[in-house]
């Protein structure tokens, strides 16, 4: 079934924010002293103005600007220790969204995942949490201290002249029609713009992760023109966003000056007829000023403020989807003895439920043993190691581990009593030794030495510009793949795991590359239980027991000798490599 979130309202993000809120009080608190601090500039530019124009008033207006300077330069300090207090609380706030969102990644189902573009996934990572970000920066350096400050010109102003005061106080029915009118605008076109965004990335992600694809079959022209489409929605729903935020700031802002219009020339007209003085005018266009500041403020930020919500509404789909593995047993021992079960598993992927690739599949692999999956492609071979490492959840039946149901084994734990060498080797971006500690992180340089040489690895790594410290680019892109193939199993050598899992490590090698990676996995097998999923069928002739597999049922059990002389299935796969068909090729639920 689709993960479908609880609808969220516009006020998760508030409480989420107000949840953090007690990280913030000292930026806060120095950004309102900002605000406080810059208030009384309004009452001294009165003074000054009110002044009788004559030299006995000098000293009286050197005495007032003394302090108008003074506020000016509280002003300027409260602001910059204010800003950088909020600014490392900020980022402290948005390093724990940051790995919230992994940590949930980490943890929901490759059934969930597989349907996600790892763009789209990154977008939330990345450029979500950078726009609640950069709402909450406005919001606390910004809109709560320009609202102390107007509130508290609006004290002062009240005190010089309550009448003018009432005139501004017009804004607020013109503000709130606005805001009526465009919200639910405003709302679609930032969530229509996520969209895009997610799109986008996800698409640039794709292909540029596929470059050398691309490049191989000279398809450049149809990786832009992909890029070209995406990219052009984005910028289609960045225009509609930019027009519909723009019309709305404009019929503020057009509202807002002509109020203050209206304000000056009635202040003016009472100035002339004797009612207020001068100064006070003055004083009340600069405090018209510092009221304006707040309410342009809280206008600008309809546009981060939809932006933010969009993102965060983003981030809590993923944080409260209920695709997360329900694996959640306890269970841990020094070290399983790699005794596994499967009974009467079955199995269908989320994505095509009318398709069983695992049929009330029985089977027993005693401890120490090596067992091969073969079958055709989409038999079901790698679904079943799948399983067994827990990365999906049998749809019926069970696994058992050492006689105790898979479920009630600690999830984490129980991936650490095994190891997996893949046919497409990943390899993170960091160095040899990274690579290969990457398995066992507490491991010594020399533990990993020794790994490596069991790997059959070292030669090759010495040869290297820095050895053991040589970077290997991402994915190990500077590697080749006999390379990429000894370092993975290096790794799987260093973690020493009871239970072991071989997804055709020799496949597509040169012959040297090939004979020196199966000594070194030959060396990786003895003691333990081993699981071979083969493509090529040569590489299982010394496997204790071979599993053929066809449509996710168990159509024929024995060693190589055996099959090969049954005629059966084993035998056609058998003939049907020989003659160069790809029947083994691996595919999805393979």
């Amino acid at each position: 079934m689709q993960n479908v979130p609880n609808p969220l309202e516009q006020r998760d993000l508030v409480k989420y924010l107000w949840a953090a809120r007690r990280r913030f009080w000292g930026g806060v608190a120095l950004a309102m002293l900002r605000s406080v601090a810059i208030a009384p500039c309004t009452l001294i530019i009165q003074r000054i103005i009110d002044r009788p124009m004559e030299p006995a008033s000098i000293p009286a207006i050197l005495h007032l600007s003394g302090w108008f300077v003074l506020c000016l330069v509280f002003h300027y300090l409260f602001s910059v220790w204010g800003a950088r207090s909020i600014a490392k609380s900020m980022a402290q706030l948005m390093v724990e969204m940051r790995s919230r969102i992994f940590y949930r990644l980490q943890f929901l189902t490759f059934s969930y995942l597989d349907g996600q573009k790892s763009g789209r996934l990154l977008s939330k990572y990345a450029f979500d949490t950078q726009k609640v970000e950069g709402l909450l920066y406005l919001v606390l350096n910004q809109l709560f201290p320009n609202l102390i400050m107007g509130l508290c010109i609006i004290g002062i102003l009240a005190w010089l002249n309550w009448f003018l005061l009432l005139v501004l106080f017009l804004t607020i029915p013109i503000y709130a029609t606005a805001k009526a009118f465009f919200f639910g605008k405003i709302k679609r076109v930032n969530n229509e713009n996520r969209l895009a965004q997610e799109k986008l990335t996800g698409t640039a992600s794709e292909y540029i992760s596929a470059l050398r694809l691309v490049r191989s079959f000279g398809e450049e022209d149809q990786a832009e023109r992909a890029l070209d489409h995406s990219s052009q929605s984005f910028a289609t729903s960045r225009v509609s966003q930019s027009y519909v935020n723009s019309l709305f700031g404009t019929y503020v802002h057009v509202g807002m000056q002509t109020l203050s219009l209206i304000v000056i020339a009635g202040g003016a007209v009472m100035a002339i007829h004797g009612q207020i003085s001068t100064g006070t005018l003055f004083a009340f266009m600069a405090g018209l000023g510092y009221i304006l500041g707040p309410v342009h403020m809280l206008i600008g930020m309809s546009e981060p403020y939809f932006a933010a919500q969009e993102g965060y509404t983003s981030i809590k789909e993923l944080i409260d989807s209920r695709y997360v593995e329900s694996w959640h047993g306890q269970r841990t021992e020094e070290r399983i003895r790699g005794d596994i079960v499967y009974e009467n598993v079955s199995f269908h992927y989320p994505t095509a439920p009318e398709k069983t690739v695992i049929q009330k599949l029985n089977l027993s692999i005693r401890p120490g043993e090596h067992v091969a999956f073969v079958g055709p492609s989409g038999s079901g071979k790698s679904t079943l190691a799948n399983l067994l490492l827990g990365l999906y959840a049998p749809t019926d039946g069970r696994i058992l581990i050492d006689g105790v149901p898979q479920s009630e084994w600690h999830m984490r734990w129980m991936r650490r009593q095994m190891a997996v060498v893949m046919q497409d080797s990943i390899l993170l971006s960091g160095s040899v030794l990274d690579n290969i500690r990457f398995a066992r992180p507490g491991a010594t340089e020399e533990e990993v030495r020794q790994a490596a040489r069991l790997a059959n690895a070292e030669e090759f790594i010495l040869k290297m510009p820095e050895g053991y410290n040589t970077a290997v680019g991402e994915r190990g892109v500077a590697l080749s793949g006999g390379q990429r193939q000894r370092i993975a199993i290096a790794r799987s050598i260093l973690r020493n795991p009871p239970v072991l899992i071989l997804d055709e490590a020799t496949s597509a090698l040169d012959y040297e590359s090939e004979r020196l990676i199966q000594e070194a996995l030959d060396r990786l097998s003895e003691g333990r239980t081993v699981i071979t999923i083969a493509h090529r069928l040569s590489t299982i002739k010394n496997a204790d027991r071979i599993v053929v597999l066809r449509e996710g049922v168990i159509v024929e059990e024995g060693n190589f000798k055996e099959l090969s002389a049954r005629k059966g299935v084993f035998a056609e796969l058998i003939a049907a490599q020989s003659a160069g068909s790809d029947f083994l090729g691996d595919g999805e639920g393979a």
